[in-house]
Protein backbone atom coordinates (compact mmCIF):
# COMPACT_ATOMS: atom_id res chain seq x y z
CA UNK A 1 0.00 0.00 0.00
CA UNK A 2 1.49 3.53 -1.28
CA UNK A 3 1.83 6.32 1.20
CA UNK A 4 -1.34 8.16 -0.02
CA UNK A 5 -3.51 4.86 0.24
CA UNK A 6 -2.09 4.39 3.41
CA UNK A 7 -2.79 7.68 4.86
CA UNK A 8 -7.10 7.69 3.46
CA UNK A 9 -7.06 4.10 5.31
CA UNK A 10 -5.31 5.10 8.21
CA UNK A 11 -7.33 8.17 8.90
CA UNK A 12 -10.85 6.08 8.23
CA UNK A 13 -9.30 3.84 11.11
CA UNK A 14 -9.07 6.92 13.21
CA UNK A 15 -12.83 8.14 12.43
CA UNK A 16 -14.35 5.23 12.93
CA UNK A 17 -13.21 4.40 16.27
CA UNK A 18 -13.52 8.50 17.23
CA UNK A 19 -17.34 7.63 16.09
CA UNK A 20 -17.64 4.65 18.31
CA UNK A 21 -16.46 6.18 21.42
CA UNK A 22 -18.17 9.53 20.80
CA UNK A 23 -21.46 6.67 20.69
CA UNK A 24 -20.10 5.11 23.99
CA UNK A 25 -19.34 8.29 25.84
CA UNK A 26 -23.25 9.37 24.88
CA UNK A 27 -24.25 6.45 26.05
CA UNK A 28 -22.33 6.61 29.22
CA UNK A 29 -23.19 10.54 29.98
CA UNK A 30 -26.80 9.88 29.73
CA UNK A 31 -26.78 7.23 32.35
CA UNK A 32 -24.72 8.98 34.88
CA UNK A 33 -27.09 11.76 34.05
CA UNK A 34 -29.63 9.50 35.51
CA UNK A 35 -28.04 8.17 38.89
CA UNK A 36 -25.63 11.08 39.50
CA UNK A 37 -27.86 13.76 39.14
CA UNK A 38 -26.47 17.73 38.12
CA UNK A 39 -24.53 18.04 41.25
CA UNK A 40 -23.13 14.76 40.69
CA UNK A 41 -22.15 15.98 36.82
CA UNK A 42 -20.86 19.06 38.15
CA UNK A 43 -18.79 17.56 40.64
CA UNK A 44 -17.29 14.91 38.30
CA UNK A 45 -16.49 17.42 35.75
CA UNK A 46 -14.43 19.66 38.47
CA UNK A 47 -12.20 16.39 39.33
CA UNK A 48 -11.78 15.70 35.43
CA UNK A 49 -10.81 19.27 34.72
CA UNK A 50 -8.49 19.03 37.91
CA UNK A 51 -7.04 15.73 36.54
CA UNK A 52 -6.03 17.16 32.96
CA UNK A 53 -5.41 19.92 34.07
CA UNK A 54 -2.65 18.36 36.16
CA UNK A 55 -1.63 16.14 33.49
CA UNK A 56 -1.30 19.32 30.66
CA UNK A 57 1.18 20.77 32.39
CA UNK A 58 3.14 18.03 34.63
CA UNK A 59 3.59 16.17 31.53
CA UNK A 60 5.15 18.75 30.05
CA UNK A 61 3.92 18.15 26.27
CA UNK A 62 4.89 14.57 26.26
CA UNK A 63 2.07 13.95 23.74
CA UNK A 64 3.80 15.83 21.15
CA UNK A 65 7.60 15.34 22.04
CA UNK A 66 7.52 11.37 23.17
CA UNK A 67 5.88 10.52 20.06
CA UNK A 68 8.94 12.78 17.99
CA UNK A 69 11.39 11.11 20.07
CA UNK A 70 10.13 7.53 19.25
CA UNK A 71 9.27 8.47 15.64
CA UNK A 72 12.62 9.71 15.07
CA UNK A 73 14.48 7.09 16.97
CA UNK A 74 12.76 4.39 14.77
CA UNK A 75 14.66 5.12 11.70
CA UNK A 76 17.92 4.51 13.69
CA UNK A 77 17.44 0.90 15.00
CA UNK A 78 15.10 -0.81 17.42
CA UNK A 79 17.98 -0.38 20.06
CA UNK A 80 17.69 3.37 20.15
CA UNK A 81 13.78 2.86 20.56
CA UNK A 82 13.70 1.08 23.49
CA UNK A 83 16.73 3.38 25.02
CA UNK A 84 14.02 5.94 24.57
CA UNK A 85 11.24 4.32 25.71
CA UNK A 86 12.70 2.91 28.71
CA UNK A 87 13.56 6.98 29.11
CA UNK A 88 10.05 8.39 29.07
CA UNK A 89 9.06 5.26 31.60
CA UNK A 90 11.43 5.86 33.92
CA UNK A 91 11.25 9.82 34.14
CA UNK A 92 6.92 10.27 33.98
CA UNK A 93 6.76 7.61 36.50
CA UNK A 94 8.95 9.95 38.91
CA UNK A 95 6.54 12.74 38.04
CA UNK A 96 3.40 10.87 38.30
CA UNK A 97 4.65 9.85 41.79
CA UNK A 98 5.31 13.89 42.94
CA UNK A 99 2.19 14.69 41.57
CA UNK A 100 0.32 12.52 43.04
CA UNK A 101 1.96 12.90 45.94
CA UNK A 102 1.43 16.67 45.88
CA UNK A 103 -2.05 16.39 45.06
CA UNK A 104 -2.72 14.12 48.38
CA UNK A 105 -0.74 16.45 50.50
CA UNK A 106 -2.31 19.84 49.34
CA UNK A 107 -5.66 18.32 49.26
CA UNK A 108 -7.19 20.46 52.04
CA UNK A 109 -5.78 23.55 50.82
CA UNK A 110 -7.09 22.75 47.40
CA UNK A 111 -10.52 21.65 47.86
CA UNK A 112 -11.27 24.81 50.04
CA UNK A 113 -10.86 26.38 46.70
CA UNK A 114 -12.53 23.97 43.93
CA UNK A 115 -15.11 22.52 46.07
CA UNK A 116 -18.59 22.92 45.70
CA UNK A 117 -21.07 24.16 48.44
CA UNK A 118 -23.37 21.23 48.91
CA UNK A 119 -19.72 19.29 50.02
CA UNK A 120 -17.89 19.62 53.14
CA UNK A 121 -13.94 20.30 52.86
CA UNK A 122 -12.71 17.27 54.07
CA UNK A 123 -14.92 14.85 52.14
CA UNK A 124 -13.70 16.60 48.83
CA UNK A 125 -10.59 16.25 49.89
CA UNK A 126 -10.82 12.45 50.62
CA UNK A 127 -12.80 11.92 47.10
CA UNK A 128 -9.69 14.67 45.94
CA UNK A 129 -7.06 11.94 46.83
CA UNK A 130 -8.66 9.33 45.22
CA UNK A 131 -8.83 11.04 41.77
CA UNK A 132 -5.74 11.99 42.39
CA UNK A 133 -4.01 8.42 41.95
CA UNK A 134 -5.57 8.74 38.22
CA UNK A 135 -2.20 10.66 37.47
CA UNK A 136 -0.14 7.20 38.10
CA UNK A 137 -2.30 5.52 34.74
CA UNK A 138 -2.48 8.83 32.87
CA UNK A 139 1.19 9.45 32.28
CA UNK A 140 2.08 6.00 32.31
CA UNK A 141 -0.65 5.13 29.39
CA UNK A 142 0.23 8.97 27.81
CA UNK A 143 4.16 6.69 27.49
CA UNK A 144 2.41 3.44 26.10
CA UNK A 145 0.57 5.41 23.78
CA UNK A 146 3.70 7.64 22.31
CA UNK A 147 5.20 4.20 21.37
CA UNK A 148 2.25 2.50 19.62
CA UNK A 149 1.96 5.84 18.02
CA UNK A 150 5.69 6.46 17.21
CA UNK A 151 6.08 2.95 15.95
CA UNK A 152 2.90 3.64 13.79
CA UNK A 153 0.43 1.33 15.14
CA UNK A 154 -2.44 3.06 14.10
CA UNK A 155 -5.19 0.02 13.48
CA UNK A 156 -3.63 -0.80 17.48
CA UNK A 157 -4.46 2.76 18.57
CA UNK A 158 -8.42 2.90 16.57
CA UNK A 159 -8.73 -0.66 18.52
CA UNK A 160 -7.51 0.56 21.95
CA UNK A 161 -9.63 3.34 21.04
CA UNK A 162 -13.18 1.88 20.68
CA UNK A 163 -11.95 -0.43 23.30
CA UNK A 164 -11.16 2.19 26.01
CA UNK A 165 -14.24 3.74 25.50
CA UNK A 166 -16.67 0.57 25.84
CA UNK A 167 -14.31 -0.13 29.08
CA UNK A 168 -15.20 3.33 30.69
CA UNK A 169 -18.65 2.82 29.75
CA UNK A 170 -19.43 -0.44 30.99
CA UNK A 171 -17.46 0.52 34.61
CA UNK A 172 -18.98 3.98 34.84
CA UNK A 173 -23.00 2.82 34.62
CA UNK A 174 -22.15 -0.43 36.85
CA UNK A 175 -20.34 2.09 40.05
CA UNK A 176 -22.84 4.97 39.50
CA UNK A 177 -25.87 2.53 39.61
CA UNK A 178 -24.52 0.82 42.95
CA UNK A 179 -22.86 3.92 44.24
CA UNK A 180 -24.12 7.00 43.19
CA UNK A 181 -22.62 9.77 44.05
CA UNK A 182 -20.11 8.38 46.30
CA UNK A 183 -18.93 6.61 43.07
CA UNK A 184 -17.89 10.25 41.38
CA UNK A 185 -13.93 9.74 42.28
CA UNK A 186 -13.78 6.02 41.00
CA UNK A 187 -15.58 6.99 37.60
CA UNK A 188 -12.36 9.65 37.46
CA UNK A 189 -9.88 6.56 38.32
CA UNK A 190 -11.18 4.27 35.92
CA UNK A 191 -11.03 6.39 32.81
CA UNK A 192 -7.24 6.40 33.97
CA UNK A 193 -7.23 2.70 35.26
CA UNK A 194 -9.35 1.75 31.52
CA UNK A 195 -6.44 4.11 29.52
CA UNK A 196 -3.56 2.20 30.77
CA UNK A 197 -4.94 -1.34 30.87
CA UNK A 198 -5.82 -1.02 27.05
CA UNK A 199 -2.28 0.84 25.96
CA UNK A 200 -0.29 -1.41 28.34
CA UNK A 201 -1.22 -4.77 26.60
CA UNK A 202 -0.98 -3.23 23.52
CA UNK A 203 2.13 -1.53 23.57
CA UNK A 204 3.52 -5.49 25.14
CA UNK A 205 2.91 -6.50 21.58
CA UNK A 206 5.19 -3.67 20.14
CA UNK A 207 8.06 -4.19 22.79
CA UNK A 208 8.07 -7.97 21.98
CA UNK A 209 9.67 -6.39 18.71
CA UNK A 210 12.36 -4.59 20.45
CA UNK A 211 15.84 -5.60 22.28
CA UNK A 212 14.64 -7.18 26.11
CA UNK A 213 17.11 -4.70 27.82
CA UNK A 214 16.72 -1.75 30.38
CA UNK A 215 19.03 0.29 29.11
CA UNK A 216 17.64 4.46 28.60
CA UNK A 217 18.39 7.83 27.75
CA UNK A 218 20.28 9.90 30.14
CA UNK A 219 18.61 13.21 31.54
CA UNK A 220 21.21 14.78 29.77
CA UNK A 221 19.80 12.98 26.28
CA UNK A 222 16.33 13.62 27.34
CA UNK A 223 16.95 17.62 26.95
CA UNK A 224 15.38 18.40 23.51
CA UNK A 225 12.75 15.86 24.19
CA UNK A 226 11.08 18.51 27.13
CA UNK A 227 12.07 21.40 25.13
CA UNK A 228 9.65 20.60 22.35
CA UNK A 229 7.34 19.43 24.95
CA UNK A 230 7.82 22.49 27.08
CA UNK A 231 7.04 24.54 23.54
CA UNK A 232 3.96 22.68 22.79
CA UNK A 233 2.52 23.03 26.35
CA UNK A 234 3.52 27.13 25.94
CA UNK A 235 1.53 27.16 22.91
CA UNK A 236 -1.38 25.81 24.21
CA UNK A 237 -1.44 28.06 27.27
CA UNK A 238 -0.96 30.73 25.28
CA UNK A 239 -3.94 29.83 23.47
CA UNK A 240 -5.88 28.97 26.47
CA UNK A 241 -5.11 32.59 27.78
CA UNK A 242 -6.11 34.32 24.04
CA UNK A 243 -9.45 32.52 24.62
CA UNK A 244 -10.02 33.90 28.47
CA UNK A 245 -9.31 37.48 27.35
CA UNK A 246 -11.57 36.81 24.35
CA UNK A 247 -14.80 35.33 26.17
CA UNK A 248 -14.29 38.16 29.01
CA UNK A 249 -13.93 40.81 26.83
CA UNK A 250 -17.31 39.75 24.87
CA UNK A 251 -19.13 39.17 28.07
CA UNK A 252 -18.47 42.44 28.82
CA UNK A 253 -19.41 44.52 25.56
CA UNK A 254 -22.05 42.18 24.24
CA UNK A 255 -23.37 39.85 27.13
CA UNK A 256 -23.09 36.45 28.24
CA UNK A 257 -25.54 35.42 24.88
CA UNK A 258 -23.23 36.78 22.80
CA UNK A 259 -20.58 35.04 24.33
CA UNK A 260 -22.99 31.50 23.57
CA UNK A 261 -23.38 32.36 19.93
CA UNK A 262 -19.28 33.12 19.77
CA UNK A 263 -18.41 29.69 21.46
CA UNK A 264 -21.20 27.71 18.92
CA UNK A 265 -19.67 29.30 15.86
CA UNK A 266 -16.01 28.20 16.90
CA UNK A 267 -16.73 24.81 17.94
CA UNK A 268 -19.52 24.10 15.29
CA UNK A 269 -16.56 23.22 12.51
CA UNK A 270 -14.04 21.67 14.97
CA UNK A 271 -16.25 19.46 16.63
CA UNK A 272 -16.78 17.40 14.04
CA UNK A 273 -13.38 17.69 12.22
CA UNK A 274 -11.73 16.03 15.21
CA UNK A 275 -10.65 13.05 13.41
CA UNK A 276 -8.25 14.87 11.06
CA UNK A 277 -6.55 16.35 14.45
CA UNK A 278 -6.45 13.11 15.33
CA UNK A 279 -5.23 11.50 12.48
CA UNK A 280 -2.67 14.28 11.88
CA UNK A 281 -1.19 13.33 15.67
CA UNK A 282 -1.34 9.64 15.29
CA UNK A 283 -0.70 9.18 11.68
CA UNK A 284 0.67 11.85 9.50
CA UNK A 285 2.98 13.20 12.33
CA UNK A 286 4.94 10.12 13.23
CA UNK A 287 5.66 9.29 9.34
CA UNK A 288 6.73 12.79 8.66
CA UNK A 289 9.30 12.54 11.40
CA UNK A 290 10.34 9.75 10.45
CA UNK A 291 10.69 10.81 6.85
CA UNK A 292 12.60 14.08 8.13
CA UNK A 293 15.76 11.88 7.34
CA UNK A 294 14.95 11.56 3.75
CA UNK A 295 15.69 14.84 3.09
CA UNK A 296 13.66 18.28 2.38
CA UNK A 297 12.29 17.18 -1.20
CA UNK A 298 10.86 14.57 0.75
CA UNK A 299 9.22 16.20 3.53
CA UNK A 300 8.04 18.73 0.62
CA UNK A 301 6.38 15.91 -1.05
CA UNK A 302 5.02 14.45 2.21
CA UNK A 303 3.20 17.39 3.23
CA UNK A 304 1.59 18.50 0.51
CA UNK A 305 0.50 14.94 0.02
CA UNK A 306 -1.14 15.84 3.38
CA UNK A 307 -2.83 19.03 2.33
CA UNK A 308 -4.44 17.37 -0.59
CA UNK A 309 -5.91 14.31 1.75
CA UNK A 310 -6.77 17.20 4.38
CA UNK A 311 -8.92 19.28 1.93
CA UNK A 312 -10.09 15.94 0.10
CA UNK A 313 -11.48 14.68 3.32
CA UNK A 314 -12.60 17.96 4.81
CA UNK A 315 -13.80 20.24 2.31
CA UNK A 316 -17.53 18.34 1.99
CA UNK A 317 -18.07 18.50 5.54
CA UNK A 318 -17.48 22.24 5.68
CA UNK A 319 -19.41 22.65 2.62
CA UNK A 320 -22.44 20.83 4.27
CA UNK A 321 -22.03 22.67 7.47
CA UNK A 322 -21.76 26.08 5.45
CA UNK A 323 -25.03 25.51 3.71
CA UNK A 324 -27.50 24.10 5.87
CA UNK A 325 -26.09 25.78 9.27
CA UNK A 326 -29.20 27.35 10.08
CA UNK A 327 -30.59 23.94 9.81
CA UNK A 328 -28.33 22.49 11.82
CA UNK A 329 -27.85 24.76 14.65
CA UNK A 330 -32.15 24.68 14.87
CA UNK A 331 -31.59 20.77 15.38
CA UNK A 332 -28.36 20.51 17.37
CA UNK A 333 -28.70 23.32 19.23
CA UNK A 334 -31.88 25.23 19.33
CA UNK A 335 -33.69 28.69 17.26
CA UNK A 336 -32.46 30.60 19.75
CA UNK A 337 -28.64 30.08 18.70
CA UNK A 338 -29.47 31.38 14.65
CA UNK A 339 -27.75 34.68 15.49
CA UNK A 340 -24.37 32.36 15.82
CA UNK A 341 -25.19 32.07 11.84
CA UNK A 342 -23.56 34.96 10.91
CA UNK A 343 -20.05 33.76 11.96
CA UNK A 344 -20.49 30.30 11.16
CA UNK A 345 -20.04 31.78 7.44
CA UNK A 346 -16.18 32.91 8.94
CA UNK A 347 -15.34 30.00 11.05
CA UNK A 348 -15.90 27.60 8.02
CA UNK A 349 -13.07 29.59 6.05
CA UNK A 350 -11.17 29.70 9.08
CA UNK A 351 -11.45 25.81 10.00
CA UNK A 352 -10.53 25.67 5.75
CA UNK A 353 -7.38 27.78 6.48
CA UNK A 354 -6.27 25.66 8.91
CA UNK A 355 -6.29 22.66 7.53
CA UNK A 356 -3.96 23.04 5.09
CA UNK A 357 -1.50 24.95 7.46
CA UNK A 358 -1.82 21.89 10.24
CA UNK A 359 -0.01 19.24 7.91
CA UNK A 360 2.87 22.49 6.88
CA UNK A 361 3.01 23.62 11.16
CA UNK A 362 4.09 19.93 12.59
CA UNK A 363 7.55 20.00 9.93
CA UNK A 364 8.46 22.67 12.63
CA UNK A 365 7.89 19.79 15.68
CA UNK A 366 9.18 16.86 13.33
CA UNK A 367 12.84 18.72 12.97
CA UNK A 368 13.10 19.76 16.38
CA UNK A 369 12.98 23.63 15.30
CA UNK A 370 11.42 24.87 18.71
CA UNK A 371 12.10 28.52 18.20
CA UNK A 372 10.61 28.28 14.46
CA UNK A 373 7.45 26.86 16.44
CA UNK A 374 7.28 29.00 18.94
CA UNK A 375 7.71 32.32 16.50
CA UNK A 376 5.39 30.63 14.52
CA UNK A 377 2.44 30.33 17.00
CA UNK A 378 3.25 33.64 19.24
CA UNK A 379 2.72 35.73 15.59
CA UNK A 380 -0.89 33.48 15.22
CA UNK A 381 -2.29 33.78 18.64
CA UNK A 382 -0.77 37.47 19.25
CA UNK A 383 -2.65 38.54 16.20
CA UNK A 384 -6.10 36.79 17.24
CA UNK A 385 -5.78 38.21 20.27
CA UNK A 386 -5.62 42.03 19.00
CA UNK A 387 -7.99 41.24 16.15
CA UNK A 388 -10.51 39.83 18.13
CA UNK A 389 -10.19 42.91 20.88
CA UNK A 390 -9.92 45.44 17.38
CA UNK A 391 -13.80 43.98 16.83
CA UNK A 392 -15.05 44.18 20.09
CA UNK A 393 -13.80 47.70 20.53
CA UNK A 394 -15.45 48.26 17.08
CA UNK A 395 -18.90 46.91 19.14
CA UNK A 396 -19.66 44.83 16.20
CA UNK A 397 -19.77 41.20 16.73
CA UNK A 398 -19.77 40.29 13.27
CA UNK A 399 -16.49 41.51 12.89
CA UNK A 400 -15.06 38.96 15.39
CA UNK A 401 -15.73 36.73 12.16
CA UNK A 402 -13.75 38.27 10.02
CA UNK A 403 -11.06 38.33 13.14
CA UNK A 404 -10.94 34.80 12.65
CA UNK A 405 -10.85 34.56 8.93
CA UNK A 406 -7.74 37.00 9.25
CA UNK A 407 -5.87 35.42 11.66
CA UNK A 408 -5.44 32.26 10.33
CA UNK A 409 -4.71 34.23 6.93
CA UNK A 410 -1.64 35.27 8.28
CA UNK A 411 -0.66 32.45 10.26
CA UNK A 412 -1.05 30.47 7.32
CA UNK A 413 1.39 32.84 5.58
CA UNK A 414 3.90 33.28 8.32
CA UNK A 415 4.43 29.54 8.40
CA UNK A 416 3.97 28.75 4.55
CA UNK A 417 7.27 31.71 4.69
CA UNK A 418 8.93 29.57 7.24
CA UNK A 419 8.19 26.57 5.33
CA UNK A 420 10.25 27.87 2.59
CA UNK A 421 12.89 29.66 3.86
CA UNK A 422 13.55 27.28 6.83
CA UNK A 423 13.38 23.72 5.12
CA UNK A 424 13.33 24.51 1.54
CA UNK A 425 9.60 23.80 1.14
CA UNK A 426 7.29 24.27 -1.61
CA UNK A 427 3.32 23.99 -2.45
CA UNK A 428 2.51 21.82 -5.58
CA UNK A 429 0.37 23.98 -8.09
CA UNK A 430 -2.41 21.41 -7.57
CA UNK A 431 -2.71 22.24 -4.05
CA UNK A 432 -2.72 26.07 -4.68
CA UNK A 433 -5.48 24.89 -7.57
CA UNK A 434 -7.45 22.98 -5.04
CA UNK A 435 -7.11 25.64 -2.64
CA UNK A 436 -8.93 28.43 -5.02
CA UNK A 437 -11.28 26.60 -5.91
CA UNK A 438 -12.44 25.63 -2.70
CA UNK A 439 -12.42 29.57 -1.10
CA UNK A 440 -14.13 30.77 -4.32
CA UNK A 441 -16.81 27.64 -2.97
CA UNK A 442 -16.88 29.02 0.26
CA UNK A 443 -17.21 32.25 -1.07
CA UNK A 444 -20.00 32.01 -3.36
CA UNK A 445 -22.41 29.90 -0.78
CA UNK A 446 -21.71 32.37 1.86
CA UNK A 447 -22.67 35.55 -0.66
CA UNK A 448 -26.03 33.36 -1.26
CA UNK A 449 -26.55 33.13 2.43
CA UNK A 450 -26.03 36.56 2.73
CA UNK A 451 -28.54 37.60 -0.36
CA UNK A 452 -31.02 34.91 -0.78
CA UNK A 453 -33.66 32.80 1.39
CA UNK A 454 -32.62 29.50 2.82
CA UNK A 455 -34.03 27.44 0.53
CA UNK A 456 -32.09 29.19 -2.49
CA UNK A 457 -28.77 28.83 -0.17
CA UNK A 458 -29.62 24.69 -0.15
CA UNK A 459 -30.23 24.50 -3.62
CA UNK A 460 -27.04 26.65 -4.71
CA UNK A 461 -25.11 24.57 -1.76
CA UNK A 462 -25.90 21.69 -3.18
CA UNK A 463 -25.06 21.95 -6.30
CA UNK A 464 -21.71 23.24 -5.73
CA UNK A 465 -21.17 20.19 -3.75
CA UNK A 466 -22.47 18.09 -6.12
CA UNK A 467 -19.54 19.88 -8.66
CA UNK A 468 -17.02 19.70 -6.08
CA UNK A 469 -17.22 15.65 -6.58
CA UNK A 470 -17.41 15.32 -10.07
CA UNK A 471 -14.85 17.54 -10.47
CA UNK A 472 -12.86 14.99 -7.65
CA UNK A 473 -14.40 12.00 -8.34
CA UNK A 474 -11.54 10.19 -9.31
CA UNK A 475 -9.43 11.28 -5.91
CA UNK A 476 -12.70 9.60 -4.12
CA UNK A 477 -12.78 6.51 -5.96
CA UNK A 478 -9.39 6.25 -4.79
CA UNK A 479 -9.98 6.69 -1.40
CA UNK A 480 -12.85 4.56 -1.38
CA UNK A 481 -10.85 1.56 -2.72
CA UNK A 482 -7.99 2.69 -0.05
CA UNK A 483 -10.14 2.18 2.83
CA UNK A 484 -12.06 -0.75 1.68
CA UNK A 485 -9.23 -3.32 -0.14
CA UNK A 486 -5.86 -3.48 1.10
CA UNK A 487 -3.42 -2.42 -1.89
Amino acid sequence: MNDKAKSYRNTALIAISSVINILFSIIKNKFLAIFLGPSGIGLFSILNDFINTIFSVGSLGISNSGVQAISKASTESKEEVKRVYNGLIFIYSILSIIFVAISCVFANPISSHISQTTISKESFAWILRVASLTILFRFRSAIQSNLIIGMQRVGLLAKGTAIQGFIATIVGIVLAYFLGVKSIPFLVLSLGVASWAVTYFQSRKVLKELPNNNNRLSFKQMKPIFIIGIATTWSGLLETVVNLITKNSIINKFGENHLGYYTVAIGFTMQYISFITQSITSDYYPRLVATIAKGTNEVARFVNQQIAISMNLIMPLLFIMLTFSKLFLSILFSPKFLPANSLINYTVAGTFILVVAWPIAYVFLANRATKTYITSELIGNSSLLLLNLGAIWLANFSFLGLAYVAHYVIYLTVIIYLFYKRFDGFIVKENIKTFLLNAAIIAIIVVVKEIFIPAVTYTVGTLLIAMFFYISRKEYAFMFNSVVKKR
